[in-house]
């Protein structure tokens, strides 16, 4: 199973721990937008504290490393991926469409863009068996949500602002894994990260949110999703991700995003949201299925 030997199984764990609450953030993101939170007051307010409870967990167990000469520019630049980009595709993409399901199925192409980068850029090995489970996984989420009938040709625009989202993750993920190549930790890479991204968002904020904010956005009923975002999606997620492109490698890592959308699906099934019919558990049987053979491997190792 790649890296790791006798525990590369805490690996693949942690990236589906990941999957889970990434599917739980379109909820939660939407939880906030219902409440008609402006979109950089909300993601500003994430930043601020994702940022604040890793710094704090990165202090107190002494693994925030100083960002070396030279490496800012590329710390920058997978900030300006992710979360910049990706947090104004997803979050207006989901002001737009309404529709947590939709957003996580257009996440969901982000495997096929990352192992053409991952080819590309790193030379990650992959069998043909490898390669035919990325797009099988897709293909069973993407059939999950048309069975669904959640596309519409409104839509379009919004989807059109999704892909955003899918260019700020394969390009996060890329410099992400060069980083973890000069050596810095899942930690450090997280932290650093969003403490940059409270300087993106800042500007935005100030020129379209700054004059209407009130108190009101810091009531109990907004800051629960937000918290849950800032620390179980942005801090718990992302570290785990990082940690898990060192361990099991760049595109055996995405391959798992397509569940993602089923972990949206469902949940939004068991709140009451939405309903499951017959034939989507056969788009779920694909999709995991699609996983399972991306991540066979006969004994090889992962390029990561």
């Amino acid at each position: 199973m790649g890296k790791g030997h006798g525990i590369g199984w805490v690996w693949y764990l942690g990236i589906l721990v990941t999957v889970f609450f990434w599917g739980m953030s379109f909820l939660w993101s939407d939880a906030v937008l219902d409440q008609n939170v402006p979109v950089f007051t909300f993601i500003f307010t994430r930043m601020i504290l994702a940022a604040s409870a890793l710094t704090l967990f990165s202090l107190l167990t002494g693994q925030l490393q100083r960002i070396r000469k030279g490496d800012l520019r590329w710390f920058a630049a997978m900030t300006a991926f992710e979360p910049f980009l990706y947090f104004l595709g997803e979050t207006f993409g989901l002001k737009i469409t309404g529709s947590p399901t939709l957003c996580s199925v257009i996440i969901a192409t982000i495997p096929v863009f990352t192992l053409i980068v991952g080819q590309i850029f790193f030379k990650e090995k992959l069998s043909l068996l490898n390669r035919i489970g990325i797009f099988v996984a897709v293909a069973g989420v993407i059939s999950f949500i048309l069975i669904g009938g959640s596309l519409h040709t409104e839509y379009l625009y919004g989807i059109a602002i999704l892909f955003l989202a899918v260019i700020g993750s394969t390009g996060y993920t890329a410099i992400c894994k060069r980083l973890i190549d000069r050596g810095y930790n899942a930690c450090s890479i997280v932290t650093w990260q969003f403490i940059l991204a409270i300087g993106f968002f800042l500007v935005p904020f100030l020129l379209f949110d700054a004059a209407s904010w009130t108190p009101a956005y810091l009531a109990w009923p907004v800051l629960r999703p937000i918290l849950a975002l800032a620390v179980l999606c942005s801090g718990v997620a992302f570290v785990l991700y990082a940690a898990c492109v060192r361990h099991i490698g760049m595109t055996r890592t995405v391959v798992f995003l397509p569940l993602v959308a089923i972990v949206s699906a469902v949940a939004a099934l068991i709140l009451g949201q939405d309903t499951l019919k017959p034939l989507q558990m056969v788009g779920i049987v694909v999709a995991m299925a699609g996983v399972v053979m991306a991540q066979y491997t006969k004994g090889e190792t992962d390029n990561a």
